[in-house]
């Protein structure tokens, strides 16, 4: 016992020779947050201190975290309504088949948003979901499922991604690829599919109709003129351009079996004289009628009349432009000459002679050369004037009062250049006893007879040589077109509206009076929409830019052509000629128009001029007869 005691005091000894100093250390404040331990005062602790994780920074679980006291790992609390880690949605709930699954992960054709979670289905994706009840993958209506994710009515939908729908043949709802169903036609009848007769059925598989029940159709070689029809294939039966009105050509049969007259030859130009009328055809051929006591018809002989149009055979196919004087004709051809026949009384066919010709002969410019080059021609009473591709004026025949504007009173047998006119002029045009150029800048010029202010330079002097027209108001406007009657002249301004001056006895200004005027004056009613002006010897037409032509002025023998003799201080419209006029020209007592590429005449008739086969006045428009 001595012994023991004496050995622990030495060892006691010992160590209070050996002693520790731990001054300088200190305690750690709390748990070391991170260290993978679970220490007092924390309730996580997952190795990191990163937040987002499910455990804080301080070692606390976030919230909507569940963290395992043993394992340490955390995992979000799927259905407590709160987005966290790797939940895409949190509804409150664990049930499948909402939109939110039970881990919490957005379920196929759902769309989830907020906190918690609202969750819908996305129709059009091609996904089948909760309440939809197909979806097709697209939102195109009239496919058997509608915009909404709803079956459409005739439509059976099948599958789920995506759905397949097919309409319900036999239910009588025509929808999707269908032609009909049942008693359903959807519209569709014998004269639907190109039959004119029968009784149409639907087939059972409702793509097909049954035309067993059907007849007579067009293309079956039968021209069934009952139903409309007026050709099959190359069977015209006794249809010809001819016989619709045109003078030639060949017609084409359309898979409606209507004659197709795009290749029938058509009218391009119109012209009146006093007496006689031609026309130009489409083929460049020229041909005439009417009056023929000088040899105006060009057929190398004179008569009374001709009540239908012959062919003036001596210039072939080459006509390019005409037209008419008094008791002459001229024409241009395609090479550039022109030529003229008829009455030469005053030297009006311009070749140097005083005789006159029942066949063409062609202008001259002196004894050994011929007029060339030459793009148009006009004349009147006893005077003819031709333009050149240089924009040259040439006149010839009766200089009685200067109409020639070469400044002298001579006649002149051959084309002669009109003083200042040599270069520049884009249309001539020749009244009976004055004459007007319309120059490519725009400004109209005029000389000769001038006893009703025709010339339209404000005054009622006679000019042997152009002057400029006197316009009421300035600036002056530009001029498109113009034209000369007998005693008064019209132009169309560049914005479209027509005006006239002159002799006015017979309202052919067309400004609601009977008084002459010496310098442009509008006619009523007609400021713009203008394409074109013609004229005769006392009344006025002109042809609107919706195909319409109008006309007025002198209406006795119905000249005007509104089914009238009543004299037409305004303008009217000419009946059946309200849509499609391409042309027209007046004469003494006449008038024809073109529409549609077919001829028409009306007025005076005594000579044959309108063409008809008759010598019976017509107040309406009357179709010229074709050989």
């Amino acid at each position: 016992m001595c012994k023991n005691l004496i050995a622990l005091g030495i060892l006691l000894a010992l160590l209070g020779a050996c002693s520790f100093d731990s001054s300088g250390l200190k305690k750690p404040p709390g748990p070391a947050c991170g260290n993978g331990e679970l220490e007092e005062g924390e309730t996580c602790d997952d190795s990191g201190v990163e937040p987002g994780d499910g455990c804080s920074a301080v070692c606390t679980v976030e919230s909507g975290w569940h963290c395992d006291e043993l394992t340490l790992l955390c995992q979000p609390v799927c259905g407590d309504g709160q987005v966290v880690g790797t939940e895409t949605c949190d509804d409150s709930g664990v049930e499948p088949g909402d939109g939110c699954d039970q881990d919490c992960s957005v379920e196929n054709g759902w769309h989830c948003e907020d906190e918690p979670s609202s969750c819908w289905t996305i129709c059009g994706d091609g996904i089948r979901a909760e309440d939809e009840l197909c979806d097709d993958g697209n939102l195109t209506p009239a496919d058997g499922c509608d915009i909404d994710c709803t079956v459409e009515e005739g439509f059976s939908c099948q599958g789920n991604e995506p759905s397949i729908c097919t309409a319900e043949c036999g239910d009588n709802l025509v929808v999707g690829d269908e032609l009909c169903d049942g008693v359903n036609l959807n519209g569709e009848s014998c004269q639907t599919q190109g039959f004119y007769e029968g009784t149409i059925s639907c087939m059972s598989d409702c793509v097909h109709l049954d035309l067993a029940n059907c007849g007579r159709f067009c293309g079956d070689g039968v021209i069934d003129g009952s139903f409309g029809e007026e050709c099959e294939g190359a069977d015209f039966g006794e249809l010809s351009c001819l016989k619709l009105g045109y003078p030639g050509g060949d017609l084409g049969c359309n898979d409606t079996c209507q004659a197709d007259v795009t290749s029938c030859e058509t009218w391009i130009q119109v012209a009146l004289g006093y007496e006689h009328a031609c026309a130009l055809r489409s083929d460049h051929t020229l041909w005439c009628w009417g009056a023929n006591g000088d040899g105006q018809l060009g057929q190398g002989a004179t008569s009374t009349q001709q009540q239908t149009m012959v062919e003036v055979t001596a210039l072939g196919d080459t006509v390019t432009a005409i037209t008419l004087g008094e008791y002459h004709t001229c024409a241009v051809k395609t090479d550039g000459s022109v030529w003229c026949w008829g009455r030469n009384w005053n030297g009006q066919l311009g070749n140097d002679t005083n005789t006159s010709s029942s066949t063409p002969v062609q202008v001259k410019i002196d004894a050994d050369r011929t007029l060339d080059g030459v793009t148009a021609v006009t004349a009147n009473e006893a005077h003819s004037c031709a333009l050149t591709t240089a924009g040259a004026v040439y006149c010839w025949g009766s200089n009685w009062q200067g109409r020639l504007g070469d400044g002298t009173y001579i006649d002149r047998r051959v084309a002669t250049q009109a003083t200042g006119m040599a270069a520049g002029v884009a249309k001539v045009t020749a009244g009976k006893g004055h004459t007007c150029v319309l120059k490519s800048n725009g400004q109209v010029w005029c000389w000769g007879r001038n006893w009703s202010g025709q010339v339209g330079d404000g005054t009622t002097t006679e000019r042997t040589s152009g002057v400029q027209i006197t316009w009421p108001t300035q600036p002056a406007p530009l001029i498109t077109d113009i034209v000369c009657g007998e005693e008064f002249t019209c132009v169309i301004t560049a914005a479209g509206g027509a005006w006239c001056f002159g002799e006015n006895g017979y309202g052919q200004l067309g400004d609601d009076t009977i008084t002459d005027h010496g310098t442009p004056a509008p006619v009523t009613g007609m400021e713009t929409g203008i394409a074109d002006v013609e004229a005769g010897a006392q009344h006025t037409c002109l042809i609107k830019t919706d195909g319409s032509l109008w006309c007025w002025g002198n209406n006795y023998y119905g000249r005007v052509g509104d089914g009238t003799a009543t004299e037409r201080h305004l303008p009217v419209a000419v009946m059946n000629m309200d849509d499609e006029v391409t042309g027209a020209g007046g004469g003494r007592r006449s008038t024809c128009g073109i529409r549609a590429g077919l001829l028409y005449c009306w007025g005076y008739n005594y000579y044959g001029q309108l063409g008809d086969g008759t010598n019976t006045d017509r107040y309406v428009p009357t179709p010229v007869a074709v050989p």
